[in-house]
C-alpha cells in the first residue's frame, strides 16, 4: 500500500488580513505561517517521504522549503509541481476581503450549494475538484509502495477528501483543513482509507 499525505500550506499573510487570494502571486506566509513551516522539519521528520507534489502557488513552496532544505529530506526521490493541486481560481473575487464577499448574494451558494457555483471570471468548484482528483489518480498509478506528500490548499484538499469519502460536493464545506495540517490516506490503486484528517501532530506518530 502507498500513503498519500496532504499538507495544507502554513498560515499566510492573506489569512492574516482576511483576504481571498486564490491564485494571485506574491502571497507570502505570515509570521505564524513561517513558524509553522519551521516546525514541519520535525513534524515531517526524516526517512518518511518518497515523493513530493507541490501546488504551483508560492505559499506552498514557502511552507515546505525549510524541510526540503534540511537533512531530513534526503529520502525524497522526486519533487514535482502539479497544477492539479493549485488553489481555486476565484476570478474577480481574488484579492477581496472576505468580510465584503460575505455580503455578496453568491456567498450563500458558495456555502450551501457549491456544486452550482462558478466564480465570476474564474473557476467552478466542480472543475477544481475534477482536476485535483485526476492529479491524485495519476499519482496513485505510480508503481510501488511509496509515501507521497502533496502540498496544497484548504478548499482543494477538502474537495479531494469529499470525493474520496463519497460525500456530495455540496457537503464539502463541512470539512475543516487548518493551516499546516496533515490529512492522510493509505491504500492501493483500487481503494483508499482515511487515516487522519486536519491533524497537527507529527507524521511518525500518525503513521505509526
Amino acid at each position: 500500500m502507498s500513503t498519500y499525505i496532504f499538507l495544507r500550506h502554513g498560515h499566510s499573510a492573506a489569512n492574516k488580513e482576511g483576504l481571498l487570494t486564490g491564485q494571485l502571486p506574491g502571497i507570502c506566509l505570515s509570521p505564524v505561517g513561517r513558524k509553522q513551516a519551521d516546525q514541519l522539519i520535525s513534524r515531517i521528520g526524516k526517512g518518511i517521504i518518497d515523493r513530493v507534489h507541490l501546488s504551483p502557488i508560492e505559499r506552498c513552496q514557502l511552507t515546505i522549503n525549510p524541510w526540503l532544505q534540511s537533512p531530513h529530506s534526503k529520502s525524497i526521490t522526486s519533487l514535482e509541481i502539479n497544477d492539479g493541486f493549485s488553489e481555486i481560481n476565484f476570478g474577480e473575487w481574488s484579492g477581496k476581503k472576505l468580510s465584503t464577499l460575505r455580503r455578496n448574494p453568491l456567498w450563500k451558494s458558495v456555502q450551501e450549494s457549491p456544486s452550482q457555483v462558478t466564480f465570476p471570471g474564474g473557476e467552478s468548484f466542480k472543475k477544481a475538484q475534477k482536476r485535483a482528483v485526476v492529479s491524485l489518480q495519476e499519482i496513485r498509478s505510480i508503481r510501488g509502495e511509496k509515501v507521497h506528500l502533496i502540498v496544497s490548499h484548504s478548499d482543494t484538499i477538502k474537495l479531494v477528501v469529499a470525493h474520496l469519502l463519497g460525500m456530495k460536493l455540496d457537503e464539502f464545506q463541512k470539512l475543516e483543513i487548518a493551516p499546516a495540517s496533515f490529512t492522510v490516506f493509505s491504500g492501493d490503486s483500487k481503494k483508499l482509507s482515511l487515516v487522519t484528517i486536519n491533524n497537527s501532530g507529527n507524521l511518525k506518530e500518525i503513521l505509526g
